[in-house]
């Protein structure tokens, strides 16, 4: 049975206190970036130190765990089409995936310098790409490691950029710059009608919401939530319900907030979560969680890309 530390009853509202966790896939390493896929009925994620999309998928046998392309992702989405979009984590680049694994460059550089580590990327309803960019994968640690405190301060050897940006590819493929504050940007989501973009800190320790304007820009920041704490783990992966709650990996486990910011709760899980996606009929929340991925039935429901 799924765990809570439950600091508002509106929690049980969207899970009930009785939920099962299914652990769907074990003996893993590091995963990250879940994402599911109507068209094969599938859950991909990312297997990073393995250098591999896992395509996970019931069949009248059994359960399947198979690889479905090669290449060092992190997070994934999909485009209008139903393609596969990752954030390349290892490739220090955004990159696109056909059906039979095939890898298109999308996005390498900014201003004629290569791109840090992309992290974390969602789509915005007219085709555009919001993607973020920390350092993560130019420091060479490898995921999930502690690093020293303040250590995205100092220079990092091979680290190109001046900033660890959020960045938008508009549908005409120009790349634009549109937030250079955040210590280490990772996670990132939109509000159900896409006016809010939630974007979490992993160095701050919160999530930022931003409004965002006609043109695809950003404006007016504000911290949504403070998830600081002495508990492993920092904010990571994000995404948003139908109703506008937000679930965020993060310290011991996932929080779970309104979208005015009231703290609902923690879900517990067996191992430290890393990133998260809605998936089967849009209520079922798939957990990548270090050596795991983990199946949580819930009583609200999340939009699936593509």
């Amino acid at each position: 049975m799924l765990s809570f530390e439950v600091k508002n009853p509106g929690l049980h509202e969207l899970i009930a206190s009785d939920a099962l966790i299914e652990r769907i896939a074990g003996g893993l390493i590091f995963t990250e970036g879940p994402v599911w896929r109507k068209r094969e009925n599938a859950l991909l994620f990312s297997d990073i130190p393995n250098k591999r999309i896992v395509r996970w998928r019931r069949l009248p046998e059994g359960p399947e765990l198979t690889t479905f392309a090669t290449g060092c992702s992190n997070g994934l989405t999909l485009d209008r089409e139903g393609n596969v979009l990752a954030a390349g984590h290892g490739g220090r680049d955004v990159a696109r995936f056909a059906d039979n694994g095939a890898r298109t460059v999308v996005m390498a550089g900014f201003q004629g310098k290569p791109l840090n580590s992309p992290n974390d990327i969602v789509t915005y309803s007219n085709g555009a790409i919001y993607f973020t960019d920390p350092p993560y994968a130019v420091r060479g640690a490898a995921p999930g490691s502690v690093r020293p405190e303040g250590w995205w301060d100092a220079p990092i050897p091979g680290k190109e950029q001046s900033c660890n940006g959020v960045y938008r590819i508009a549908p005409d493929g120009a790349l634009q710059l549109l937030v250079d504050d955040i210590a280490l940007p990772n996670g990132l989501a939109f509000s159900p009608d896409e006016s809010i973009l939630y974007i979490d800190d992993s160095a701050r320790k919160h999530i930022r919401a931003f409004d965002v304007r006609a043109d695809g820009s950003l404006t007016n920041s504000r911290v949504l939530l403070d998830m600081a704490s002495s508990d492993p783990g920092v904010p990571d992966g994000l995404k948003v319900d139908v109703r506008g709650n937000v679930f965020c990996t993060g310290p011991g486990g996932v929080w779970v907030c309104r979208a005015d910011g009231t703290f609902l709760g923690r879900l517990i899980l067996p191992e430290l979560p890393a990133n998260l996606a809605w998936g089967e009929d849009g209520s079922v929340l798939f957990v990548t969680a270090r050596t795991s991925v983990y199946r949580i039935q819930t009583k609200t429901r999340g939009e699936i890309p593509g």
